[in-house]
């Protein structure tokens, strides 16, 4: 019915995931499984002595979400459900046009002011990483890439992290998902772009950018690039992922709350003072 991927931080139960590095979490249940799968997960964890459950970051057209207000309200618990941060997300039309028309006036002037300024500033070039030897050069710009645009975000990519990303990268081009982008000026690389595709939808994961080219926006403008050629390959939307980066708004992103959901186990709604 369903998969749960959980683990005990303490006496909390949490999703297994890292909050650094995954944007939404949720329990995984077929289509009209949900209730009896929280139901039978909060049961498990009464069983084993496990009094609080913390789940985040949850999309609001989460099913889990409906379910847990379900299942704790019918077993007596109380659920505490809180933002815990912001996506943005934008339905894409079927060109680029109709894109530029759901910015608003002074926005889609400065999109096309952007592109104009870059393309005057020599060879432009936005390429799609496809086989082994592409991927592995586009792999190792965007380490490099990311480490140069902030200081924080250099001591974020550890060994141990560049190991997963690649390991991630790996995996998302072995089901068809990837779509790694390089943005070179002169041939130089610039900007780059992390984003996989699923379901219609175009999900941009990280990104860096080299900071000699600020001038030239080539941080945002690689993201709108992705875009473009997201509607191109068919997208219906493009989803920034969490984070709150003024950039998203202004390239057309809708805000969409993410809720943390805690439950202590250990006391009904009724043993509550």
């Amino acid at each position: 019915m369903g998969i749960a991927p959980l683990a005990l931080d303490g006496d909390t139960i949490r999703f297994a995931g890292n909050p650094s590095v995954c944007d939404y979490q949720d329990i995984v249940a077929g289509k009209g499984c949900e209730k009896k799968v929280i139901s039978a997960v909060i049961d498990h964890l009464i069983q084993n002595k496990i009094r609080r459950m913390s789940l985040k970051t949850l999309r609001p057209d989460s099913a889990t979400l409906v379910a847990l207000k379900q299942v704790t309200a019918e077993k007596g618990f109380t659920l505490e459900t809180t933002v815990d941060d912001v996506s943005y997300e934008t339905p894409l039309p079927d060109n680029w046009d109709g894109y530029l028309e759901q910015l608003k006036g002074k926005q889609r002037h400065e999109v096309r002011r952007k592109i104009r300024k870059l393309e005057s500033a020599g060879p432009v070039n936005f390429s799609l990483a496809g086989d082994d030897e592409t991927l592995s050069k586009a792999t190792e710009a965007f380490f490099d890439l990311f480490r140069r645009n902030r200081q924080d975000k250099a001591q974020f990519m550890t060994p141990s992290m560049q190991a997963y990303f690649k390991d991630l990268i790996r995996a998302l081009g072995d089901h068809q998902m990837l779509r790694l982008y390089t943005l070179t000026v002169k041939s130089e690389p610039a900007a780059s772009v992390l984003c996989f595709d699923y379901n219609g939808v175009r999900y941009l994961y990280n990104n860096g950018y080299d900071n000699r080219f600020n001038e030239l926006s080539v941080g945002v403008l690689c993201k709108l690039f992705s875009i473009k050629t997201g509607i191109g390959m068919g997208c219906q939307g493009f989803d920034f992922l969490k984070g709150a980066q003024v950039y998203k708004k202004r390239i057309g992103g809708r805000k969409v709350e993410l809720y943390q959901c805690d439950v202590i186990l250990g006391q009904k709604k009724c043993e509550m003072r």
